[in-house]
């Protein structure tokens, strides 16, 4: 059994009960979001105000192979801007489709707070519709989907690590024809992505050219790990083709090679909760600690995310929102020496993060050094003065 990703599924499956209402409630309040794209550095206004929520901004890449200009959309991490950080990315395809996007920014930035590492979201508009992706009806030509493989890789890739502070870890995730091109690009370039996302993929398009890409193709060579995950509903019609699909990667998959499915429920076609299930079985034990329950000491949750980065080759520094909660427990717990080693080292470790000035700051008010925790408290809100938890607490000095 490939250890990637295989040991903690069932951490991840213990989460997946009371999903469906989450999503629910998650829907509900995007949908009452103003969610507004910015370009270039001009904020759209809204006429009755300022916007709750910036989701990302609109950019283009000009493409030679594609000939053509691909429209973009770009959402960065909430701390992306206050922070030296590296980041993976994960590409969807048809962003032009905002509500989408908008579920996908929003999710990342929720789950980014320390169930998953914070990404950065890249999406490649389809205006033309994503049955661009597909092979042509008549004969059957592949040259377009071949040329966005090509694009990803001589083009937007190099051009977003060029741009951003990327990590090197890609996903890329699609829906219905775009999750077509997902198992695609799997099959035709598995080194391309190291997590692959296909939610209700329209399998049934050259399912013979499928097969024998999985039985001879570059995946049966791969070396690195690589993760396949496929989520669809009962109601739409896909059961046999992925059935099919998944008979095939059983019988020649390589070791270093992952592939999960997972079946919904009257759930329809590309299922509203996709994206969290995907996340949730990339990264199934990215945060296994309960400090309300189990106060770890400092070292045990740094080795566990030194053991991530080995996983997934990149660095996983714990997240600041973990070592405030776990610190803010260890306050509670009257531990002030152990509270102040955990914040010594996230001011060390996000030496720009409004949390670890703040949480030294509520050592210091713990200790009686209210001076000190002043100080402190208004070195987080002097990186963000509207860090409303930071103003609430020094107004309690």
């Amino acid at each position: 059994m490939n250890p990637f990703l295989t040991e903690s599924w069932k951490e991840a499956d213990k989460n997946i009960k009371g999903l469906k209402l989450l999503m629910m409630l998650f829907v509900a309040n995007l949908i009452s979001i103003n969610t507004v794209f910015a370009q270039g550095n001009k904020d759209l206004q809204l006429s009755h105000g300022e916007p709750v929520m910036t989701i990302g901004e609109i950019s283009s890449l000009q493409s030679t192979v594609l000939n053509k200009t691909v429209p973009l959309s770009i959402h960065l991490p909430v701390n992306y801007d206050n922070s030296r950080n590296t980041y993976p990315v994960l590409y969807m395809l048809g962003s032009d489709y905002r509500a989408r996007f908008a579920m996908l920014a929003s999710t990342l930035d929720y789950m980014g707070e320390g169930q998953i590492p914070e990404m950065i979201l890249i999406g490649i508009d389809l205006p033309e519709g994503n049955r661009i992706l597909l092979p042509t009806r008549a004969d059957q030509d592949t040259s377009i989907p071949d040329g966005y493989i090509e694009f990803f890789e001589t083009e937007l890739m190099p051009h977003v690590d060029g741009k951003y502070r990327t990590a090197p870890y890609n996903a890329l995730y699609g829906g219905s024809n775009s999750g077509f091109f997902t198992v695609y690009t799997l099959l035709n370039n598995p080194a391309l992505f190291n997590a692959y996302f296909a939610s209700s993929p329209s399998l049934m398009h050259i399912p013979e050219v499928l097969q024998q890409k999985i039985e001879s193709g570059p995946l049966k060579t791969v070396t690195e790990n690589r993760f396949l995950h496929i989520i669809y509903s009962d109601d739409e019609g896909l059961t046999n083709h992925v059935s099919e699909f998944s008979r095939g990667l059983a019988d020649h998959k390589p070791a270093g090679f992952t592939y999960k499915v997972d079946e919904l429920k009257n759930q329809g076609h590309v299922p509203a909760m996709d994206f969290t299930l995907f996340l949730l079985a990339l990264y199934p034990d990215f945060n296994p600690f309960n400090p309300g329950e189990n106060l770890e000491p400092l070292d045990k949750v740094t080795e566990h995310f030194d053991r991530l980065s080995k996983r997934y080759g990149y660095e996983i520094k714990t997240p600041i929102s973990v070592l405030f909660n776990h610190g803010f427990h260890t306050i509670l717990s009257k531990d002030l020496n152990a509270a102040e080693a955990i914040f010594q080292y996230s001011i060390e470790t996000y030496p720009e993060g409004k949390e670890s000035y703040l949480g030294m700051g509520l050592v210091r008010r713990a200790q009686g050094q209210l001076e000190s925790a002043k100080v402190m408290i208004e070195k987080a809100l002097a990186i963000d003065p509207e860090y409303s938890l930071a103003q609430r607490w020094l107004n309690r000095l």
